[in-house]
């Protein structure tokens, strides 16, 4: 699971480091999908961040 966050986290920090060129190049339809992907993108790993701590288990102390 942690190289999921590793390379999700990577591909958005890519994405927005590439964001400033796209909007440069003014291809509106190009500058569109590129930002509906990163949002996108980012709602998802937000999503994800939630469902996995709304459902963690705490583990019993005599397991430990």
């Amino acid at each position: 699971m942690k190289a999921f966050w590793f390379l999700m986290s990577g591909a958005v920090v890519v994405m927005l480091l590439l964001t400033p060129l796209v909007i440069r190049l003014r291809i509106t339809s190009w500058t569109v999908g590129w930002l509906a992907i990163l949002l996108g993108s980012i709602a998802v790993m937000v999503l994800l961040g939630l469902t996995a701590r709304l459902t963690a288990t705490d583990v019993p102390a005599d397991a430990r």
